[in-house]
């Protein structure tokens, strides 16, 4: 609801518009289901569409897991950024054009390696303004097999090598699985839906009621 929640989205806005390079890459927004963590993801995602800025919104839903998407993620991200800027379009294609397996690889790994981090290295100069990704409801890929090697990557240093101009912001539930990876990690920041102070919540709630 407009008018709501308006102190964590200043938050998480001023960590994206920061020009420091070592500004973490990372943003991780966790809390209980129901708390708002997703109107708070696609709201982020509708400011920064019209200004050019989203490079990605991908979103998990529990009632999606038979469509494996969590398989689909680094690929459906770099045909968004493909999108969004020629040259990192033309690199992908010669990427995909040199070794036509990786069109249909199930490799979350490779798919980072050879469709966003290499890529992105190779475009960098031609990528002008704040590139967001955002990554709604991650703890909704299934069970933990299903996010291991998405962990994996989002935890990994090569995430930090990413040009200063990223961020990419990550919702879900604190999950064992999901805590244990992205928690105390350099590049990775994270916030609480239950930091919320009691007086922003209860501004929330009169304008929802009233």
């Amino acid at each position: 609801m407009e008018g709501t929640r308006v102190d964590i989205l200043a938050d998480i806005i001023d960590w994206i518009n920061k020009s420091e390079s070592d500004t973490p890459r990372v943003l991780w927004l966790h809390g209980q289901a129901g708390k708002g963590k997703s109107a708070i993801a696609h709201t982020i995602a509708n400011w920064f569409e019209p200004l050019g800025a989203l490079g990605s919104c991908f979103c998990f839903a529990r009632d999606q897991q038979a469509e494996r998407r969590h398989e689909k993620i680094f690929t459906t991200i770099a045909h968004d950024l493909a999108d969004r800027d020629p040259t990192f379009k033309l690199i992908v294609a010669e990427v995909i054009a040199a070794d036509k397996a990786l069109s249909t690889t199930r490799d979350v790994k490779r798919q980072w390696k050879k469709f966003i981090l290499d890529p992105v290295s190779k475009a960098a100069a031609s990528m002008v303004g704040r590139v967001v990704i955002v990554i709604d409801a991650l703890d909704e890929t299934g069970v933990e097999a299903s996010r291991k090697h998405i962990l994996s990557v989002l935890a990994s240093t090569q995430v930090a090598q990413l040009p200063s101009s990223f961020r990419v912001l990550i919702t879900s539930r604190p999950l064992p699985d999901i805590m244990e990876a992205l928690q105390h990690i350099p590049h990775i920041t994270s916030k609480s839906m239950n930091d919320i102070s009691i007086s922003s919540a209860e501004h929330d709630i009169r304008l929802y009621v009233f």
